[in-house]
């Protein structure tokens, strides 16, 4: 188990849990909203990350940015892996974890919301925390958005 669990740890959980690492100890996330990245740094900076090891990538019109800490990236990968049991309850835990989740892949289309590549352990915690799902699709999504908004990056930005 992680030695501190913070919200600022559980959302970038939800951020990695929902982003292709490229390496076990990469902690990192690819977006095209400046304010993401800016947050990301921010939370990096929080956990001690000597600002000179964060990287900021441009790439396609996307910008990557990352950092290598093997310690990180394994608490990282216990939270997520565990994650049926930690985000039980509805805490800033949690909704720390599904902003992260909601930044990472999250979408808004005609009126319906979706969080891209929810696993079978993210629709069961989704579930236990009252939020409904089908597929990808958010059912109750005010419950959803009103759960998240204060951890929410894309939220905070429309």
């Amino acid at each position: 188990m992680p030695t501190k669990l913070s919200p600022e740890m559980c959302y970038l959980a939800g951020i990695v849990s929902k982003t292709r690492q490229e390496e076990k100890s990469m902690v990192g996330v690819t977006t095209t909203i400046d304010a993401m990245i800016e947050n990301f740094v921010e939370l990096a900076l929080k956990l001690g990350i000597d600002s000179k090891k964060i990287v900021i990538e441009d790439m396609d019109g996307m910008r990557h940015v990352y950092f290598f800490h093997s310690k990180i990236a394994k608490e990282i990968r216990e939270i997520t892996e565990k994650e049926t049991k930690i985000f039980k309850y509805k805490n800033s835990y949690s909704s720390s974890f599904l902003a992260g989740m909601y930044d990472a892949s999250g979408k808004v289309r005609n009126g319906k919301v979706s969080i891209s590549r929810l696993t079978r352990a993210d629709e069961l915690m989704l579930q236990n925390l009252g939020i409904h799902t089908k597929g990808s699709s958010i059912m109750n999504i005010k419950y959803f958005f009103d759960f998240i908004k204060e951890h929410s990056i894309l939220m905070n930005e429309r």
